[in-house]
């Protein structure tokens, strides 16, 4: 358990020059933990994160106090989630596509699961595999949840997003080479209530938009810059779509669209002097938008040792000129 540390943005003028201190932060967790996803829950106002090299899934309070609230070994790596408000459970991806401590052949990239847990009793209550469902190999990465309780979910090693209804059945709902690309590719995924997903894949840095009553159309948004390392995105109560870019660039966008999601401008953006530490996803909290510091970089670095913390940082948006 970590203590809750705020750095507030403060301007220092030394010798002239302005220096910048990063927004705030909740620092959280123990050494080698490496969350990827997180969501935010309204009701208990707390952070939900998970671990990609143990699986385990625990909770998170504005103080930064957590506590294990699932862990199973064979859970692999813990990704993106989100919670249904309406069923108050908490939706989780599963994998084993890189760092689990857990990893074993007969998983490793071919894992493809989502769980289900019950937030009023802890108990997982529904784990579904989508491995069967399309011939390739696998990293269930990112969901959403649409108004009636339907799931979509992007498959990183795979040019596919899946869809999990209601009576939690599940099956490819989209398919496309536009979502090939080397590395990972299909990454973060967005609702929008006009009947459409956004999605980013992330080996291009590009963004796409997914027709729901027909996943066929398929159409790739024009921006005004590509984001390679396009992960997390947040679509906003104003329109606007919030995207994390890590790969060393480390920063927040906020775009906007003025015909429905044909193209895009980026709006605002977090400064470099905020120092984002490979941020993988975001959620929003008491009107903040938090940033989950991932630092999964580390795992692929073998002289970084394991980071004894993590973080949550407020991203505070400056206009784009």
């Amino acid at each position: 358990m970590k203590r809750n540390s705020y750095f507030f943005v403060i301007l220092l003028v030394i010798s002239g020059f302005a220096v910048q201190a990063q927004t705030p932060r909740i620092d959280f967790g123990h050494k080698g933990l490496y969350p990827e996803g997180t969501v935010f829950n309204s009701k208990n106002n707390l952070f939900y994160v998970g671990s990609v090299t143990d699986g385990r899934i625990g909770s998170v309070d504005m103080q930064g106090q957590d506590k294990v609230i699932y862990e199973d070994k064979n859970l692999k790596s813990t990704y993106g989630m989100k919670i249904d408000p309406k069923t108050d459970r908490l939706w989780v991806c599963v994998s084993d596509a890189n760092y689990s401590e857990h990893s074993e052949p007969a998983t490793f990239k071919k894992m493809g699961r989502v769980i289900a847990l019950d937030l009023k009793s802890g108990r997982k209550v529904a784990d579904i595999d989508l491995s069967n469902l399309y011939a390739g190999p696998h990293f269930i990465n990112d969901l959403i949840l649409d108004n009636a309780g339907n799931i979509y979910v992007t498959d990183s090693f795979s040019p596919v997003i899946y869809k999990i209804d209601k009576n939690n059945k599940a099956s490819i709902f989209a398919q496309s080479d536009l979502f090939k690309g080397e590395d990972v590719a299909l990454n973060g995924i967005a609702w929008h209530h006009d009947g459409y997903l956004l999605v980013d894949v992330g080996s291009q840095g590009a963004l796409y938009k997914v027709m729901i009553n027909d996943p066929r159309q398929i159409s790739k948004v024009k921006t005004d810059q590509l984001f390679p390392g396009a992960d997390g995105l947040l679509l906003n109560t104003d329109g606007s779509l919030t995207l994390v870019q890590n790969k060393s660039v480390d920063k927040i966008f906020q775009l906007i669209s003025t015909d429905n999601w044909a193209s895009a401008k980026t709006k605002a953006a977090t400064s470099g002097a905020d120092r984002f530490q490979q941020p993988s996803t975001g959620t929003v909290a008491n009107g903040q938008t938090y940033i989950l510091n991932s630092k999964m970089n580390e795992l692929a670095d073998p002289v970084k040792r394991p980071s004894p913390a993590f973080s949550l940082q407020v991203a505070e948006f400056r206009p784009v000129q």
